[in-house]
């Protein structure tokens, strides 16, 4: 069998771990896009944190605690969306995306916290040690997901007891609550720790009366494309895609293994160790026109985007750009360099993918993101080139132990201060 755990309201439930007032009251963690990165006078202590090999596990920067007034707050106003909501307070409508200003008005008591990720991903990190202590093979999916393995290991049907055994040892080490699928396939235990929430498991025997009423969307795996093109056939319900197998077939490869985790027949084996694809760095902010200011703000990016890839001793070869202004039109640009990478490398290119994307250079900027991938193991060839940069990197290198000592911001480029 198969195992999936997912831990309940993640971020929320972590809270409650260190402050106990949190528990059984309506809290909520809520976010803002980073609002200290990009200005010029502020100098906080944040650090990037690369611990975890999940497929979607990203590498985050991490700044020190904060009051609510500090960081939702500005001036007036009341800034932030929620992240994560514990189940106490869904019941008043207070849910992942919306705004705190709204969540307060639907819940005036709610206790709405920032966001402490170095702290979460400890605690995620944790977790991981303690499935591996307990598993033969886990696979860290996401920060609060894991998938694990019992086949040869654990009996079928002592699966639902060994779930129920490791549901209560979390809970008793590290105080968190998790909810627990199992089934022969990967996916189908995904989807039905989806039925087990909160604080449940479920444990699939057969996969057609499972899936025979659950809604099409609510499997992992389809979202708008598929589920438009599901809605054209008349498919509203998993059951229902058994009738269309040759539709998804002539899909190619990514309709045929939709179709097989969906019946679970897909037998994908888990992945304990997943080879990083991209790193990458985004921010959304308030509307800005000044393209000086932009541009600006995309060199501060390409420093923190330059100093994970430096940690994470990666060379990529592929960057890309993406913008979306206040209008909701998006753009991007990509380039490919072949050579060894540097923070002023990352800089120029992100300066020059900057000016190929803005294709509306009078409307406002909302959200700039910069990622890199392709990332490629250098030859003599390249490794010499590389020795004419040795300068360079050497200061690099000195950055890197400065900012890993006093933060990110005490090293800056000069325009970042303009």
């Amino acid at each position: 069998m198969k195992i999936h755990i997912d831990i309940d309201a993640f971020f929320i439930s972590a809270e409650r771990v260190k402050n106990p007032s949190l528990r059984d009251i309506p809290a909520a963690v809520g976010g803002r896009g980073d609002p200290f990165i990009f200005d010029p006078r502020y100098q906080h202590k944040m650090d990037l944190l690369q611990k975890h090999q999940g497929a979607f596990v990203p590498s985050i920067f991490y700044d020190a605690d904060m009051e609510f007034d500090e960081y939702f707050k500005e001036g007036e106003k009341i800034r932030g969306i929620i992240i994560t909501s514990s189940y106490e307070a869904r019941r008043y409508g207070v849910k992942t995306g919306i705004s705190v200003k709204e969540a307060l008005q639907l819940c005036p008591h709610l206790k709405v916290v920032p966001p402490n990720h170095l702290y979460y991903h400890k605690l995620s990190n944790a977790l991981h040690n303690l499935l591996q202590k307990e598993i033969p093979v886990v696979e860290q999916f996401s920060i609060d997901e894991f998938f694990g393995d019992l086949d040869g290991y654990i009996d079928d049907e002592y699966t639902e007891t060994f779930i129920r055994h490791l549901q209560i040892l979390i809970k008793d080490k590290l105080g968190l609550p998790v909810s627990i699928g199992a089934a022969k396939s990967k996916w189908t235990a995904k989807l039905a720790t989806s039925y087990a929430k909160p604080n449940g498991v479920r444990v699939v025997w057969n996969v057609d009366d499972f899936i025979k009423n659950i809604p099409v969307e609510k499997f992992p795996g389809i979202g708008r494309g598929y589920l438009k093109r599901l809605r054209r056939y008349g498919i509203q319900t998993l059951g229902e895609t058994k009738n269309i197998k040759d539709i998804f077939y002539s899909w190619k490869l990514p309709g045929i293994t939709l179709y097989k985790r969906i019946w679970g027949e897909d037998n994908e084996p888990l992945y304990p160790k997943r080879p990083r694809k991209s790193v990458g760095i985004s921010r959304t902010i308030d509307p800005i026109s000044d393209r000086k200011e932009v541009q600006r703000r995309v060199i501060v990016l390409a420093r923190h985007l330059s100093d994970s890839v430096a940690k994470e001793h990666l060379n990529p070869t592929q960057f890309v750009l993406s913008i979306k202004y206040d209008t909701g039109y998006k753009s991007k640009a990509h380039c490919i360099h072949e050579s060894s990478f540097s923070e002023a490398k990352c800089k120029q290119i992100a300066l020059e993918l900057f000016h190929k994307a803005d294709i509306y250079p009078t409307a406002s900027v909302v959200r700039i993101a910069l990622r890199c991938l392709r990332f490629k193991t250098y030859g003599y060839y390249e490794l010499f080139n590389w020795e004419k940069e040795k300068k360079f990197t050497k200061l690099l290198q000195q950055s890197q132990k400065v900012r890993q000592k006093y933060g990110m911001d005490l090293i800056k480029w000069g325009v970042e201060l303009m």
